[in-house]
């Protein structure tokens, strides 16, 4: 447990650092979360030993990163309040602006004060107060920090879970939920850690090494571990909604352009949009969604324009190339080929299937996105009119 809390997490911290970039010149509340992984993953990274003692070397105290794993935990709950408020963008923000900024303050300058003038030092690393926990300066620092963490989560888990109720059902509301389950978890991380260090006092044993042994437990590094995860879920589940919502879409761009693409050419004033190549719709960001309704509109316009150009006094016919137990779109799929040549040919389009004479496609414009994206699967591209064809570009 204790290797993989040492290097995972701090992996997680900084992925989501590195990902959230961008945001941290957008809104406060962007600014604000974005420096709550900042100063998360700063403290996450002084586990592993070698940085431990890497820090101890360059700064000459061996255990250097215990004052920075504090002074970053006190920072990460800072910001995270900051970030809560401003969400919530309550009138008395800037007040309890300045009262959590005058508490921050005050308790890095007591953690800082702590450690240089009253905590033993014989112990290298960030584990060196777990042979001193009966130490009285060890104690007033275990209380600085338990006081400000356990304050910091309990007001951030009220205010998550208040202001969820405010947010619409669906990707954000669970977000918000993972970030109070998160901020929750942190608090019960306290209470748990006190308890624990209450029962175990100044019981720490010493290695071969004459190293102090991490006094702790599993539950103990399990509880940071899930508080991290679910921060992490609760930032990145409505973009990861986004995500996949523009795969989606892409997807459907790449299954319709055939099918488009033939009728465009038989019916031209359909086109909407800007034209582009079928390759450049994968390379283009941004939302989609508009860009599928355009081409789903241009389909079935263009479909519609052929069946204007049936016969009229010709009855319909049983589906083209295939038997009358043939599915719908696949009929309406084969009619459309058929269509596209005779329009190619100068003639008039064939008349409709007896299938395709009731109402066929969707009565919304997912549902008929829905039933293209089937037609499109049944049909099967007119290959020897696009080569004889001038070339049309793919339009969003």
């Amino acid at each position: 447990m204790r290797p993989l809390f040492e290097w995972l997490m701090p992996l997680l911290a900084w992925s989501v650092v590195i990902w959230r970039t961008p945001s941290a010149f957008g809104s406060r509340a962007n600014r604000a979360l974005w420096a709550t992984f900042v100063s998360g993953a700063v403290g996450l990274t002084t586990r592993p030993p070698w940085i431990a003692h890497a820090l101890g070397t360059v700064t000459g105290i061996g255990d250097v990163t215990l004052l920075i794993k504090h002074l970053a935990i006190v920072m990460a709950a800072s910001f995270l309040l900051d970030y809560v408020h401003a969400i919530q963008e309550r009138p008395h923000h800037k007040r309890a602006s300045l009262l959590k900024l005058v508490f921050v303050i005050a308790a890095m300058t007591t953690l800082t004060a702590l450690f240089v003038f009253w905590l033993p030092h014989d112990y290298t690393g960030a584990d060196g107060l777990d042979a001193h926990y009966g130490h009285p300066g060890v104690q007033v620092y275990l209380a600085v920090i338990y006081t400000v963490y356990g304050v910091a989560s309990a007001q951030a888990a009220l205010l998550f879970w208040t202001n969820r109720r405010n947010v619409p059902p669906g990707p954000l509301r669970a977000g918000v939920t993972c970030l109070a389950a998160a901020t929750a978890n942190g608090l019960l991380y306290t209470v748990y850690r006190i308890c624990f260090v209450l029962r175990e006092g100044d019981s720490t044993t010493l290695d071969a090494d004459g190293k102090p042994v991490p006094l702790t437990d599993p539950v103990s590094e399990l509880l940071p571990a899930v508080s991290v995860v679910l921060l992490v879920l609760g930032v990145s589940i409505p973009p990861t909604r986004t995500l996949l919502h523009y795969f989606r879409d892409q997807y459907a761009l790449w299954r319709l352009h055939p099918l488009w693409a033939d009728l465009v050419t038989a019916v031209p004033h359909v086109v909407l949009g800007t034209p582009t190549s079928r390759l450049r719709d994968l390379f283009t960001p941004g939302d989609r969604t508009i860009d599928v309704a355009h081409r789903a509109f241009a389909i079935r316009d263009a479909a519609l324009a052929l069946r204007d150009d049936t016969p009229t006094a010709v009855p319909a016919s049983p589906a083209p190339d295939g038997g009358a137990e043939e599915d719908p779109a696949g009929t309406e799929a084969r009619w459309l080929r058929l269509a596209v040549q005779q329009r190619a040919r100068g003639l008039p389009a064939p008349s409709l299937p007896a299938t395709l004479d009731r109402s066929v496609g969707g009565r919304t414009p997912r549902e008929e996105i829905a039933w293209l994206l089937k037609v499109a699967a049944a049909y099967r591209p007119v290959e020897n009119t696009r080569a004889a064809r001038p070339r049309q570009p793919s339009v969003r």
